[in-house]
């Protein structure tokens, strides 16, 4: 199967998820729902600098297809090795898109599971399929740095 499919069925899973968390935290609060539609608006940003554009496939050959596209406005050229920093900005960005919601979502069990199904499916085919095939040897989930070790 192409693996585009994999790459962009990926990130509508992930999309997915986090839609789920910003509907029903606008449904709970607005203040506090408007508050995670900020992060969601800085977090992906700071992952396309500090991760995606730093991907050797980013031009094209990128798996998710959007993320490559939107590397393009970025107009860097930051491709090359990741950094501490890179590595940083990436992983609290995450840490905090994906666990700000969390206090509203355990109120609601079904929703709760939803976001989590749909979040770890994403994780899940970005690992088991998107990695696999992707030949941005700079990245640590590269299938081609096991083969060389």
């Amino acid at each position: 199967m192409d693996n585009k499919f994999h790459g962009v069925f990926s990130l509508i899973s992930i999309v997915i998820s986090v839609v789920i968390a910003l509907a029903y935290m606008l449904s709970n609060s607005l203040g506090w729902g408007l508050v995670y539609l900020g992060i969601i608006v800085l977090a992906n940003p700071i992952v396309l600098y500090s991760y995606c554009a730093k991907c050797l496939c980013r031009e094209n050959a990128c798996s998710h297809v959007i993320p490559g596209k939107l590397t393009r406005l970025l107009r860097v050229n930051r491709q090359g090795p990741y950094s501490f920093w890179d590595y940083f900005a990436t992983a609290i960005s995450l840490t905090v898109l994906f666990g700000f919601p969390q206090i509203w979502l355990w109120q609601n069990l079904v929703i709760f599971l939803l976001f989590w199904f749909f979040l770890l499916a994403g994780l899940i085919e970005i690992l088991l399929f998107v990695c696999r095939a992707c030949s941005n040897t700079n990245c640590p989930n590269c299938s081609l740095n096991r083969v060389s070790q």
